[in-house]
């Protein structure tokens, strides 16, 4: 019976081991087989990285609010939207970072980078009309990324030494650009397993 019981113990021991690591794996590894957007890293420093990136085709919404609540109500028409909720068509694959953009006072521009399989006029027109499709063209961000939960504490401290590295580089914020919040995890991941990035769109410093 003792033999039993210590069995029944190192089973039950075993189990309590592997389901947190299972766990905490789903969590690491799921985002690594989410597709995200090409780019070539230009130059970097400690604090960043220069990349230059790919055309990439966005499905993006306005909405208002602060920081948390803007993203919340962008967040969910947008997974509806790939998820076929509130159209026609097949689901389209969930791909990462979502972002978030200010755009004036109190207001979001959320989006979600498409699937590079999918050229804009392929993607399926939403029934929510506030719901744009739209491509951008390559662009060059200076871009720090950062773990924890994206409080605004942290986002602003993070914000601040991207800022620092972009003016020890041969590059320049372009004027009138407001700075693109990247988050890679969702809500669940514990705080230090979250990935996070802030971008800045820059450009080049022309030497006379």
């Amino acid at each position: 019976m003792t033999l039993f019981k210590n069995k029944m113990l190192s089973f039950i021991l075993l189990i309590l081991i592997i389901i947190p690591l299972l766990v905490l794996g789903f969590w690491v590894l799921v985002p690594k087989f989410l597709e995200t957007p090409k780019f070539t890293i230009l130059e970097k420093n400690k604090y960043l990285q220069i990349r230059k990136y790919d055309e990439m085709t966005l499905a993006k919404i306005i909405t208002n609010g602060e920081r948390y609540d803007g993203l919340r109500k962008g967040f969910i028409p947008l997974a509806r939207y790939i998820g076929a909720k509130e159209r026609d068509g097949p689901k389209i694959s969930m791909t990462a970072p979502v972002m978030q953009q200010k755009k004036g006072y109190n207001n979001w521009e959320i989006s979600f980078f498409m699937p590079s399989k999918f050229k804009e006029s392929q993607l399926p027109i939403s029934k929510n009309d506030k719901i744009e499709i739209t491509t951008i063209s390559s662009s060059i961000l200076a871009v720090i990324t950062f773990n924890g939960i994206a409080n605004t504490e942290l986002l602003e401290k993070k914000l601040s030494k991207l800022i620092k590295g972009i003016q020890e580089i041969n590059y320049k914020k372009i004027p009138e650009t407001e700075p693109i919040y990247s988050y890679y995890n969702d809500p669940s991941t514990p705080g230090f397993l979250r990935k996070n990035e802030i971008m800045i769109p820059v450009e080049a410093v022309k030497n006379n």
